[in-house]
């Protein structure tokens, strides 16, 4: 390692009222370099501490952030009350110092270039953002630091979007996103902080964000750019039209991790792709690039990172350019054809209800954070359901 490395950077990201200040510093000596990071509030100056209820948001990416660093970062971090702190990991010389300290910087540019409200004491949304221009709603799924990940207040966040641009007889086409290069969204967080998070993991809204994509009139086009897992690969397929770049991934993770989605937006996918890649992709959590999504009927379009969103914009010229009306018309056509496998109760909720509280479940998620093979001795035995015939005999 480099004798001295001395690495000091303040960001304002002044639309958020948000700074900051990001530390990597050797100090001399042949330890190894210290990380710091701390946020200030830019209208009074003063030092933000990390709490839920200071900034959500804030608190959000500080947790989701100290995980990255951990894993993908190159920091030995450690969240406390007001200030992330550890030392870099292994022995870095002068040049792999700084590429540590400009990964810090980019996964906060990420997040926070993309806030055009003040996320301090502010009604504004935490997770999202969300505005309309032209005759089309933009929805950008803000939480980089966990690829996009979704908890309990951004799955209502989006749904209060959604109802938004349903409601909006000048919105032509709706298009969501997630921030930064590495994901679309990845499903739900895995990681949610049950303290505080607890009563809002799976959202509170009355009409879930699954429900209103395909009953919105406008079509909704999903612009995914990377990972689109779990119910994220739900929200693309869900969506009327998916357009992908060449380094995004597709898959199914609920069997595996543990979060038991059943029901509709499972046996709907066989619509899209067949019943047997349906199945392959829901039971055997795989992974599929954009050209093998593209090639099972699960993309419209694949492209080069650099080229998403002239091609979006193609595509909403496209829409723009045919009845509005018909077009709803037309989406309920398709939705009527959905709806015939519509359940009245989701296996689910019918033969497992207390799933999530179950020690599987609870050892499904800690694994996949810990990144450790799963104690399959935790499994929960096979709901006994009667086999009959189903020929009406």
């Amino acid at each position: 390692m480099s004798a001295n490395f001395n690495f000091e950077a303040s960001n304002d990201y002044q639309p958020a009222g948000v700074r900051f200040n990001v530390s990597l510093n050797s100090g001399g000596g042949s330890g190894r370099a210290a990380f710091s990071v701390t946020v200030d509030d830019i209208s009074s100056g003063s030092r933000i501490d990390f709490s839920h209820k200071t900034c959500p948001a804030v608190h959000d990416f500080i947790r989701g952030y100290t995980r990255w660093l951990n894993g993908r970062g190159g920091v030995d971090a450690e969240m406390g009350a007001d200030a992330i702190t550890g030392p870099a990991q292994g022995d870095y010389s002068s040049g792999e110092l700084l590429q540590v300290a400009s990964g810090a910087i980019d996964m906060i540019d990420q997040k926070f270039t993309n806030y055009r409200d003040p996320i301090i004491d502010s009604d504004a949304y935490n997770d999202i953002v969300y505005h309309k221009d032209d005759g089309v709603a933009w929805l950008l799924i803000n939480r980089p630091e966990t690829y996009n990940a979704k908890r309990g207040i951004t799955m209502d966040e989006i749904a209060t979007a959604l109802l938004d641009a349903a409601a909006d007889n000048s919105i032509r086409v709706v298009v969501v996103s997630g921030a930064g290069p590495n994901g679309f969204c990845t499903g739900n967080d895995q990681s949610y902080d049950p303290d505080v998070e607890n009563a809002m993991y799976s959202g509170t809204a009355k009409v879930d964000l699954h429900s209103i994509v395909p009953q919105m009139p406008q079509p909704v086009i999903a612009a995914v750019d990377g990972y689109a897992i779990g119910s994220g690969n739900i929200l693309a397929y869900q969506s009327d039209f998916t357009i992908a770049t060449t380094r995004s991934r597709f898959g199914q993770t609920g069997p595996r991790v543990g979060s038991p989605a059943a029901g509709h937006s499972v046996a709907e996918l066989a619509g899209r792709v067949g019943q047997k890649r349906g199945r392959e992709i829901w039971m055997v959590c795989q992974q599929y690039t954009a050209q093998e999504a593209f090639d099972m009927g699960l993309v419209n379009k694949v492209v080069e990172p650099d080229g998403l969103w002239a091609e979006v914009d193609r595509w909403i010229k496209l829409i723009k350019n045919v009845s509005p009306v018909i077009l709803q018309m037309q989406k309920i056509s398709f939705l009527q054809y959905n709806d015939h496998i519509w359940p009245e109760v989701g296996p689910v909720q019918q033969h497992i209800p207390e799933y999530l509280s179950s020690e599987e479940c609870m050892e499904r998620r800690t694994a996949f954070l810990e990144r450790r093979p799963i104690d399959s001795s935790k499994n929960q035995p096979y709901v006994k359901l009667p086999i009959v015939s189903r020929r009406g005999e």
